[in-house]
């Protein structure tokens, strides 16, 4: 004969088991995605880090990546004329976004908006004047204007 304190054991314990592995399996919540340090930037994804393109990348690549790590809010409001935004394979929102993957390593266009944008924010322009200057260099015929 089975006792009743035996009968209540068995009829706990599955019940015991099926609330601690309901509470293992709680989602454990993601890490928050890395942003650069432009809050005001539509584009929001961190920049490369320019350290890695030190070894074997083409002349002026690290010196983009640390441009584009410097001034993130100026880069974010350039057009780029590479024609990555129009692409739909890239979908690119601004300058800044080829910056946040290796698209600029291979991308002359890039890299030398990157730097005339550098240059200029070094000799104290306003984004504005940086903004004109650099997509008037870059700007070819027939390509959408800027907004």
């Amino acid at each position: 004969m089975i006792k009743p304190m035996s009968i209540a054991l068995l009829l706990a314990l599955p019940a015991a088991l099926i609330g601690s592995s309901a509470e293992s399996k709680k989602p454990t919540p993601k890490p928050a995605a890395p942003t650069n340090s432009c809050t005001t930037c539509r584009e929001r994804r961190p920049t490369l880090d320019p350290a890695q393109f030190s070894k074997g990348a083409e002349p002026g690549v690290k010196e983009g990546y640390e441009i584009a790590r410097k001034y993130p809010a100026t880069l974010d409001q350039i057009h780029c004329f590479c024609e990555c935004a129009e692409s739909p394979m890239f979908h690119h929102k601004t300058l800044l976004t080829c910056f946040t993957n290796t698209h600029a390593a291979g991308c002359g266009i890039c890299l030398s908006e990157a730097r005339l944008a550098g240059q200029l924010k070094e000799k104290g322009l306003s984004d504005a004047e940086i903004k004109n200057t650099v997509e008037s260099v870059h700007h070819t015929d027939g390509h959408p204007p800027t907004s």
